[in-house]
């Protein structure tokens, strides 16, 4: 283990707007539209506070951007651009956090840390999300979301060109070093796709115990070499984000969230983490107690990510 050299902060420029796949003849089709936000930021509270400077480190702050004009959709330049600023980053020895965007970027994140230490590295992930994000875009005529992907683009399950020449993202991961928890907004074949790929699962019930959830993640950074952090902030009981674009009943109180945080850190294995999906640019409906839901999310982590893995 070692301290960061610093900490690489990635913020997200554009609001969510429903980015596609789907199969076209045989190939992997996208649709995608850039679209800006139009009240207040979540970043902006997080500058306001200081939150980036609960690491104790230097910090580097950059924003991936999109040219209109451009001959390539949104999607692709900038999930590039955040599996590149990844990359960069642990490169440099440095912690990266992604604060902000959605759940689309994930493969991408994971793809830039990959490229960063290497494939004969054992990577893993914790998601922490109300949803396993997993559908296989080939089993669907219809056009699916880019964040119902995201777990399935990692484990190898779906899109894999999008997954080895956007995300960057060569070799897939091994599902039995990802622990996906609570998932509590899970369909049929969802289960069924991460009964197939191995991954462990846990339930709220064992997200809310702390020693079924502390052995889970001290097994798993046991047998791994880095690990890919991701927080959904849906994670949390509804009352905490009441600007989130769906809610979903159920969830977890914002302490126990940040306790079992504060284990995952703990392990000195996290190169990477993301909170995603604080900001949909619904101000209106609550934007600043569900802004500063994100900031103790991320002060949570930023408090106690003392090292990263050589």
């Amino acid at each position: 283990m070692a301290r960061p050299t610093g900490l690489k902060v990635i913020e997200n420029k554009y609001c969510y707007n429903v980015w596609e796949a789907y199969m076209e003849d045989g190939k992997e089709t996208f649709s995608s539209v850039e679209k800006e936000f139009s009240q207040r930021r979540d970043v902006e509270l997080y500058h306001l506070c200081g939150i980036y400077d609960r690491a104790g480190l230097p910090v580097e702050t950059v924003e991936p951007d999109y040219r209109p004009g451009s001959a390539e959709q949104p999607y692709k330049v900038l999930t590039r651009a955040f599996s590149d600023e990844v990359y960069s980053g642990v490169a440099a020895g440095k912690a990266v956090l992604v604060a902000g965007g959605y759940c689309n970027y994930a493969p991408a994140i994971l793809g830039g840390l990959q490229r960063a230490v290497g494939t004969d590295k054992r990577l893993g992930v914790i998601w922490v999300d109300a949803h396993s994000d997993n559908q296989i875009v080939e089993d669907f005529d219809e056009p699916i979301r880019l964040v119902g992907v995201p777990v399935s683009t990692m484990l190898g399950q779906t899109l894999p060109g999008y997954r080895k020449e956007v995300c960057g993202l060569e070799k897939p991961l091994d599902g039995r070093n990802m622990i996906i928890s609570d998932a509590r907004i899970t369909l049929e074949d969802e289960e069924a796709n991460m009964r197939s790929a191995s991954v462990v699962r846990l339930t709220g019930e064992q997200f809310e115990d702390p020693a079924t959830w502390k052995a889970a993640v001290q097994s798993l950074a046991e047998r791994v070499d880095h690990i890919y952090f991701s927080v959904d902030v849906d994670i949390l009981k509804p009352e905490y984000i009441p600007a989130y674009e769906v809610l979903s009943p159920g969830g977890h109180d914002i302490e126990k969230v940040m306790e079992n945080i504060g284990v995952v850190m703990d392990t000195g294995k996290v190169n990477v983490m993301s909170v995603f999906c604080v900001d949909f640019d619904h101000y209106e409906n609550g934007g600043e107690w569900t802004y500063l839901s994100g900031m103790k999310v991320i002060a949570s982590a930023l408090s106690r990510w003392s090292e990263i893995p050589e």
